[in-house]
């Protein structure tokens, strides 16, 4: 069957499960171009690792998608004009990351743990008071969604105002690719960087020991982040920080329950070595991010053939890591395989700078569900197709409903 005839990132039909997809591309079309996105779908591991490695070759910034820049984008979406890390090269990049490094270095994140297991808890018992619950507003949201907002400093019960506001990007970028951006959802990007703004400006005044104060003063002979710089660094932690462990943990859970024995071996032994392992399995099997976006800085050479200058390329991470030159049996879901190499944070100079937090939050949120509820399934109100919605660069359940076993 030719599924590449019928492949498009904003059916949920292909969605539901892009895999076969990806390995047909593999195959056949290792530069498959898309034709709504205006560029070519790049899925071989040899060829991503690559393109991520070599940023001199393959540029992060003034990447057109199907013919807009992502200023153009985020300006029709109501969330300003201004670059954010993903969308940068050196010497900016190099500025901007090393300020806010300072805020996830691994001391920094392991200092958390005691917070993630706390809310972990506190969540979990909420959650699974009924036999019956939906697992991503339970506790697959307002884990990270709360993290993150005590990080940047701002009042944790705006939480479901963070919520509101991470779904409105990421649904203003799809709809910009289908269709006009709801008002709905420029309104909430707008009100979401009045609210940044309001707490830059009060933090600039009054620094906290937050994430937002360490922003917006001038530190060790760096200059403080703009307002507008601000705003684009917290609209990219809602996502990076928080729509990807989201998605992951949706993804872990889902892939467990279709896997009975990878969730067996889980229960008999759930130590912080093996719910670390089956969320770096379902990283690798199941990736929360679908694509990364490159622009070519001169002609090169990739397994589908030559790409000329200033191209446009969607990097399929997700299909990378099933490609199986790099992973053996990649269909396969085994949390007791090695993944070393898998793609699903990027690699490099862009490595995704919430990769150590998602790490922290996933494996400990696992192992404290496990503990209090060790068998879970499907609830008669989970529709047997699970709900990915159409995103081209993020992937993860809209609703699980779970029950106890």
């Amino acid at each position: 069957m030719d599924l590449l005839s019928r492949f498009d990132f904003f059916n949920p039909e292909v969605m539901r499960n892009p895999y076969p997809y990806f390995a047909q591309m593999r195959e056949k079309a290792p530069l498959f171009y898309d034709a709504k996105l205006q560029a070519p779908l790049v899925s071989r591991y040899e060829d991503v690792s690559y393109i991520l490695k070599n940023p001199a070759l393959f540029s992060s910034a003034q990447i057109r998608i199907a013919g807009k820049l992502p200023t153009e984008r985020s300006q029709e979406a109501g969330l300003g004009a201004v670059d954010n890390l993903l969308t940068m090269d050196p010497p900016v990049h190099t500025r901007l990351r090393g300020r806010v490094n300072r805020a996830f270095t691994p001391k920094q994140i392991n200092a958390l743990e005691p917070r993630v297991r706390e809310l972990s808890r506190e969540c979990i018992t909420e959650m699974t008071a009924s036999n019956e619950f939906e697992f991503m507003s339970g506790l697959a949201s307002p884990l990270p969604v709360t993290i993150i907002a005590e990080m940047l400093g701002v009042d944790t019960s705006r939480r479901r105002d963070f919520k509101r506001w991470s779904d409105a990007v990421v649904n203003s970028s799809n709809a910009s690719f289908t269709g006009k951006t709801p008002e709905e959802a420029v309104r909430s990007a707008k009100e979401m960087l009045a609210y940044m703004t309001e707490v830059a400006e009060a933090r600039r005044r009054e620094p906290r020991d937050d994430l937002i104060s360490l922003l917006v003063q001038d530190s060790e002979g760096q200059e403080a982040l703009t307002p507008e710089e601000v705003n684009s660094f917290a609209v990219l932690l809602l996502l990076a920080g928080n729509e990807t462990t989201t998605n992951l943990l949706g993804n872990a859970l889902t892939t467990l329950i279709r896997h009975p024995e990878a969730y067996e071996w889980l229960r008999r032994d759930p130590t912080p070595a093996t719910c670390a392992a089956v969320i770096e399995e379902t990283l690798r099997y199941d990736s929360p991010v679908l694509t990364l976006s490159r622009r070519t800085t001169q002609e090169v050479e990739l397994s589908g053939g030559k790409v000329p200058a200033e191209t446009t390329l969607m990097v399929l991470v997700s299909s990378a890591n099933h490609d199986p030159r790099k992973f053996s049996d990649p269909e396969r879901f085994d949390p007791r395989r090695d993944t070393t190499g898998l793609l699903s944070f990027g690699h490099g100079i862009h490595f995704c700078i919430g990769a150590p937090l998602a790490r922290l939050e996933a494996p400990v949120a696992l192992q404290e569900l496990v503990a209090r509820t060790p068998r879970l399934g499907f609830s008669p109100r989970q529709p047997e197709n699970i709900d990915y919605g159409s995103s081209f660069f993020l992937r993860g359940p809209r609703s699980l409903w779970l029950q106890k076993n």
